[in-house]
């Protein structure tokens, strides 16, 4: 009897999940087909009902730790795009953050900039975007950044939170994200 369409999608979201956390510890070049299956506890067979390439699973596995993001989620209707934006900020550039809550792909993906992969590269870079233009349409909304603004702003909290994962203190985590929270602040309008 064929598993319902209801076991099909929660298998797949199990595969997205732990894929997304096996490809932060290992990045894409370190895991296997069938060390994600086995992580999941399922075939090697039952990949290929989900996904035709560890490529393909990547870029979905990267959508969906995007989707679970604070940024990915509607903004309160009792806060301003300000007070969401720094509630963002304040989160990403957080010590929570950089022990794993909520994890941005970007940050912990940051190994994977330089695959040799192009669908995992492009998966990289559409998250990436999506993350600009969503920063971008609170920003504008309240004050006068261009473009320019938002990449440095992002690619700083990027990098910082990658960075801050190596950092071998909590004091020195901190004043690493105490100093980006001020500078993104400052060019986010002052947030």
């Amino acid at each position: 009897m064929p598993y319902s369409k209801a076991h099909k999608n929660k298998t797949r979201e199990k595969i997205l999940e732990r894929s997304f956390r096996l490809f932060v510890i290992k990045g894409f070049d370190g895991v296997t087909i069938d060390d994600l299956m086995n992580n999941c506890g399922l075939t090697r067979g039952g990949f290929y009902a989900h996904f035709a390439s560890k490529a393909e699973l990547y870029r979905e596995a990267l959508k969906f730790a995007a989707n679970n993001t604070k940024l990915a989620n509607p903004k309160p209707d009792e806060l301003s795009n300000k007070e969401w934006l720094q509630l963002l900020l304040n989160r990403y550039l957080s010590i929570e953050h950089v022990k794993g809550k909520h994890s941005c792909p970007l940050a912990f993906l940051a190994t994977d900039i330089n695959i040799k992969n192009k669908e995992a590269n492009k998966a990289y870079a559409n998250t990436y975007d999506n993350m600009n233009t969503a920063i971008m349409q609170y920003a504008q909304s309240y004050t006068d950044c261009d473009e320019q603004d938002i990449l440095s702003v992002t690619a700083m909290m990027i990098g910082a939170v990658a960075i801050a994962r190596t950092l071998p203190n909590k004091d020195s985590i901190e004043r690493l994200l105490a100093s980006c929270r001020r500078e993104a602040g400052i060019k986010l309008g002052g947030i």
